[in-house]
């Protein structure tokens, strides 16, 4: 195997100073992980992360987005092919939350960091905006049957998912045994059904108790 080029194993050293950010971060949380300790985990100097990557946050916001984009690629493939439906999408979400453990609880923990620094809040929400469309184009994929109408718009939907995993996160952060992603997507699941069957049109309800 001849040598790799100089753009070759800039790619290499940035894809492994990623992959030990990861396993940093998820272990010691944003705050408490330091450059030093990523390219102590890579197995760099520091130099090299800086060459990589100008600041803790810009890591962190470059984790992010690969992961957003993994995510929503695998969401937008499950989308149009999951048995189910909208219930079963909602707990393929939870289960992949669960995937990695503490990541929700991470990405938390950078969002109010961020919240403090305009600049960084504002690469942030950039970022969070990519997660709320891709979700949305994936719910867009349970569409409304015949002579019912939308309760909640993909996007709003998509948001409303969102938040509340963030709530039901720091709800188990508190007491493990508080509710968890797929209580929570089961719950969901049953507020939409009911909701679009309070939704129906009154024809529509009348014909389907004929």
């Amino acid at each position: 195997m001849g040598r790799l080029s100089r753009a070759e194993q800039g790619e290499r050293n940035r894809a492994l100073v990623l992959d030990a950010a990861r396993r940093v971060f998820l272990a010691r949380g944003y705050h408490g992980a330091t450059l030093e300790q990523i390219a102590d985990e890579a197995g760099f100097s520091k130099g090299v992360v800086y060459s990589q990557f100008t600041s803790k946050a810009d890591l962190f916001l470059v984790l992010l987005e690969g992961r957003i984009a993994e995510r929503a690629e695998e969401n937008a493939r499950v989308a149009g092919s999951l048995p189910g439906g909208l219930p079963a999408f909602l707990d393929h979400l939870a289960r992949g939350d669960q995937a990695t453990p503490g990541w929700l609880l991470l990405v938390i923990e950078f969002r109010v960091h961020a919240a403090r620094d305009p600049e960084l809040s504002g690469r942030y929400a950039a970022v969070h905006a990519r997660t709320v469309e891709a979700l949305a184009r994936a719910l867009e994929a349970f569409g409304v049957p015949d002579g019912e109408e939308a309760v909640i718009a993909p996007r709003r939907l998509a948001e409303l998912m969102l938040a509340l995993s963030v709530g039901a996160t720091l709800e188990q952060a508190a007491s493990p045994d508080g509710l968890g992603a797929r209580e929570l997507a089961g719950s969901l699941a049953q507020v939409l059904a009911r909701l679009t069957q309070d939704a129906a049109p009154a024809g529509a309800a009348g014909a389907a108790q004929s």
